[in-house]
């Protein structure tokens, strides 16, 4: 593949990761419950930034493609866990509202 078809590539997948970016963000702002929001927030950074950060890696410059892949790494192991400390922070301040919420979505 040459070099012009990577920066192509490249080219799309920073498209195709800021449009999942922006659906997350509506997510957040429009989505009525907490985890709702929450879960929308995590799918913005997991999707869309590991996404951002892959068209970076088809840069083809070897010294921003190791820092996004250890940014994607690193943001695969957080992100799950930031999720969850919100979701059951929001859990333990609404108690019972949190509960019926997540009842009423099953």
């Amino acid at each position: 593949m040459s070099a012009e078809a990577f920066k192509w590539v490249a080219d799309a997948l920073v498209l195709l990761g800021l449009v999942a970016v922006t659906v997350s963000v509506v997510g957040i702002i429009r989505l009525p419950g907490i985890l709702m929001r929450v879960h929308a927030a995590g799918q913005a950074v997991f999707v869309g930034v590991v996404i951002i950060l892959m068209g970076a890696v088809g840069s083809g410059q070897w010294p921003l493609m190791c820092r996004a892949l250890l940014v994607a790494v690193f943001l695969m192991l957080t992100a799950p866990m930031s999720a969850h400390a919100i979701a059951r922070a929001a859990a333990r301040e609404q108690g019972e509202a949190v509960a019926e919420e997540v009842d009423a979505g099953q």
